[in-house]
């Protein structure tokens, strides 16, 4: 039942006894339900959040060489292209595919014949001249004495002079056309101009030859041999110290970088940048006793920019990378602390760092995504997690 209370100004609803109960109800509920919700956050608040376990390694210190990997190709230190430099029959060959040879060593015959007569005839001529030029010079010494007791005339003498100095000029002529004949037959036999190995022969003897034009044959030399290589432009000042110091800076590998085949030193750096690579190219001089590396092969190549003596070393893995730089994740008193750190250099699965860490500070390798600053870790061994754990193969770092 409700009561209306009339004033001049309002109407008042005045509550009845049932109504006062629901008030009173819902003031009881309300209250058990904040009782309920302060005593689950005081729960929560209790609750201790479980370690999360992670791998951590000891800080080390030690020596670590900064590499820079790339593809390089083998270039022999010399290289030539045998051609005749007179045309004929090939008469002979006397080397086979992929003989080594030495400088100066037999390789081909072009048939001489046609050569050697040649000689013959310029010799002949030579001699004929020679005496034609004899007779004319004692007939000047004869006329000589009688131009004074008028015996010759003027003309005659000059006559005879002229005579004798056509006859040296044909013998000078035929002097040099000697000195052609046998260099092309000294032609007609070639020799090895370097020593170092032949390449395939693509021609038999009995073919005919044309001079400089028909291709015999390469002769590479490769030992020692080259490595040339490119590398971005930002790694010039390194390459250029290691030109100056000729230090042992550059190693190459096979294929799957299983097997070392050789070491030398920088020797030549490309006089410019390539406009559009922004690399450059440089070459590397290494023995190559055993020839284990072949001219023209594929090289994994490796260059030392530099070396760290005395670093602070690090997994790889350890390292993370923040918004404000590099830093790792330490251990202490059970938590996970980040430490900035400044990076120097990583070099297979290793990197060097500086900073406010010391050797034997246990660091977190690997950190796991639910990873937080100052959560509460647990170290485990690092044999158990990487059981589990492919590890990742880690080159030279630019």
């Amino acid at each position: 039942m409700k009561i209306i209370h009339l004033t001049r100004n309002r109407v008042t609803l005045l509550a009845t006894p049932s109504l006062r109960w629901l008030r009173q109800s819902a003031f009881v509920v309300l209250g058990l339900v904040i009782m309920t919700n302060l005593s689950g956050c005081q729960e929560t608040h209790h609750r201790k959040v479980p370690a999360l376990p992670v791998e951590v390694a000891s800080v080390t210190q030690g020596n670590l060489p900064i590499t820079v990997d790339t593809l390089g190709q083998a270039v022999p230190i010399h290289s030539v292209t045998v051609t005749p430099q007179v045309s004929g029959t090939l008469q002979a060959v006397y080397v086979h595919s992929g003989q080594w040879v030495t400088r100066g060593q037999p390789l081909f015959l072009i048939n001489p014949a046609m050569y050697s007569a040649e000689v013959a005839q310029d010799k002949g001529n030579l001699e004929g001249e020679i005496a034609q030029a004899h007779y004319d010079a004692l007939q000047v010494q004869a006329y000589k004495p009688l131009i004074a007791k008028n015996y010759v005339t003027m003309q005659t003498y000059q006559e005879a002079v002229a005579s004798a100095e056509t006859a040296n000029a044909t013998v000078a002529a035929d002097q040099a056309a000697l000195q052609q004949a046998e260099l092309n037959l000294s032609y007609t036999r070639i020799n090895a101009p370097i020593s170092g190995q032949v390449g395939l022969l693509t021609i038999k003897s009995g073919n005919l030859v044309a001079a400089n034009s028909t291709t015999l044959t390469t002769i590479n030399q490769t030992q020692p041999i080259k490595a040339q290589f490119s590398l971005p432009e930002k790694n010039l000042g390194d390459l250029r110290d290691a030109l100056k110091s000729k230090a042992d800076t550059v190693q190459v590998w096979n294929e799957d970088q299983q097997k070392l085949l050789g070491h030398g030193p920088i020797t030549a750096i490309d006089n410019s940048v390539s406009s559009s690579s922004g690399t450059v190219t440089v070459q590397a001089t290494m023995p190559n006793p055993e020839n284990a590396i072949w001219s023209g092969e594929y090289l994994q190549v490796v260059f030392t920019k530099k070396r760290l003596h005395d670093a602070l070393l690090i997994p790889s893995l350890a390292l993370q990378e923040g918004e404000s730089g590099p830093f790792v994740y330490v251990i202490r008193q059970g938590k996970a602390i980040m430490q900035p750190v400044t990076f120097l250099g990583q070099n297979k699965g290793q990197t060097a760092i500086s900073g406010p860490i010391h050797v034997g500070t246990q660091v977190i390798v690997g950190a796991p995504a639910r990873l937080r600053p100052s959560a509460p870790v647990r170290a485990i061994s690092s044999n158990t997690k990487a059981a589990s754990r492919t590890p990742k193969k880690s080159g030279g770092m630019a």
